[in-house]
């Protein structure tokens, strides 16, 4: 509008004739446009005022926006963590089912056998009691033959009361003994008395119608059986004294192989550390055997290796290494020799190696660590438990039938560790 009056007043300039030009609506509408510009500017300030109040309500929440944010993500880690863990669980959960369904056929499986068996003893009980009655009517028998011989039968009694079968009664108060072996057992000594007997009768001519001969001989057998006896008694005592105590033993023994591999699985586990790595040791006592979980890094799970020749050269000599310092502690060898000890081991791993073998070493003052290495051990300080024995190359001959080799002669001392370096000289 501005500039359409000035195109106005120029052309009034330049024009010859003035014309008379109403300019009074174009000066209301101009005021009228300054006025709506100061409102528009007004509604400007009074906007931006809102803007800059509202300035840390919005930062605040951009701040509360990214916690949550954050929250969020977490739980998002959180729920694939479970997920994770759900699906291990839920693939578990068949083997485990499984093995309950095995279990349960086992059981089935002995408790058929256990009807069976219970059939068998109901059989065998059967035939006990029917031994047994016939047993008490021997031992009647025999009481009443003794006693005929020994003279103690009343006179009055007849022959025909002296030949009857016993009543139930007298079979009940028939004692009786367990005994401590099985039939074969004395059905066998049985028969080596009768064979006895019958050599006797043969030798002397004896009779079984002397009765005093046979009451002779009845004394003596009994006498030989009674100290037989004896001695059978004498011998299941000492025997069931050593089952006792090789039970105990068995125990004291599982209890002692059990402490050995759990102070060993520490210590193997401890020195494994020594590295940033961690491992365990199963030991399989039914097959004789040891299984190495390997675990490279002690902070993932994921590393965890359960076949040791997957490990590298380097990592199978540290882990070696380890098991032989773990299983060491628990040995009271005096002595104990390592040769090549640090062989494939990068030289980070070998430091560490050389510091935990000669820690352990001056750890143990009541035994003696011979450790022999073709590295240089110039970086190793000498103290009064260390000595380092540097040797000389074998001087050999090139002579056709010569001596090849000579034997090296040094001279050894008290320390608790010997570390034996070879190595070449020139190069030394």
């Amino acid at each position: 509008m501005e500039s359409e009056l000035d195109r106005l007043r120029t052309e009034a300039e330049t024009s010859e004739e003035v014309p008379t030009i109403d300019t009074s609506d174009m000066e209301n509408d101009i005021s009228e446009a300054e006025e709506a510009v100061e409102e528009a500017e007004k509604r400007k300030s009074v906007m931006q005022d809102e803007i800059d109040s509202l300035g840390p309500g919005i930062e605040e929440l951009k701040s509360k926006l990214e916690e949550v944010s954050a929250r969020n993500d977490k739980i998002a880690d959180d729920l694939e963590a479970a997920e994770a863990k759900m699906e291990e669980y839920v693939k578990g959960k068949g083997k485990r089912e499984a093995k309950v369904q095995e279990l349960r056929s086992k059981v089935e499986q002995l408790v058929d056998t256990l009807e069976k068996q219970q059939v068998v003893i109901a059989d065998q009980e059967e035939n006990v009691n029917k031994a047994l009655r016939v047993a008490r009517v021997m031992t009647f028998h025999y009481e009443r033959d003794k006693a005929k011989l020994g003279g103690s039968t009343d006179q009055g009694e007849g022959e025909e009361d002296s030949n009857r079968d016993p009543t139930e009664e007298e079979i009940e108060d028939v004692g009786y003994y367990e005994a401590d072996k099985d039939s074969k057992h004395y059905k066998a000594k049985v028969n080596a008395k009768q064979k006895k007997i019958e050599t006797e009768r043969s030798k002397r001519s004896i009779t079984e119608v002397d009765p005093a001969v046979a009451r002779e001989k009845y004394l003596r057998a009994k006498k030989d059986l009674d100290s037989k006896m004896e001695q059978i008694n004498a011998i299941d005592e000492a025997t069931k004294s050593l089952e006792i105590d090789l039970k105990e033993r068995k125990k004291r023994w599982r209890q002692f192989r059990s402490h050995i591999a759990q102070m060993t699985n520490i210590s193997f586990d401890q020195f494994l550390n020594k590295k940033g790595a961690s491992g365990e040791i199963e030991f399989d006592y039914d097959s004789k055997r040891m299984n190495l979980i390997v675990q490279k890094d002690a902070n993932d799970q994921k590393s965890q290796n359960k076949d040791v020749k997957a490990l590298s050269g380097g990592e199978r000599s540290f882990t070696t290494l380890a098991l032989l310092l773990a299983i060491g502690e628990s040995l009271e060898t005096p002595f104990r020799v390592m040769d090549e000890f640090d062989v494939f081991l990068d030289p980070l791993a070998r430091k560490i190696a050389l510091d935990t073998l000669i820690k352990t070493a001056k750890d143990m003052e009541h035994r003696q660590f011979i450790f022999i290495t073709p590295q240089d051990l110039s970086s190793q300080k000498t103290d009064p438990k260390l000595k380092i024995f540097c040797m000389r190359p074998p001087a050999r001959s090139g002579t056709v039938g010569g001596p090849q080799q000579q034997t090296l002669e040094f001279v050894g001392c008290d320390y608790t560790c010997q570390l034996l370096s070879v190595k070449n000289i020139d190069n030394a």
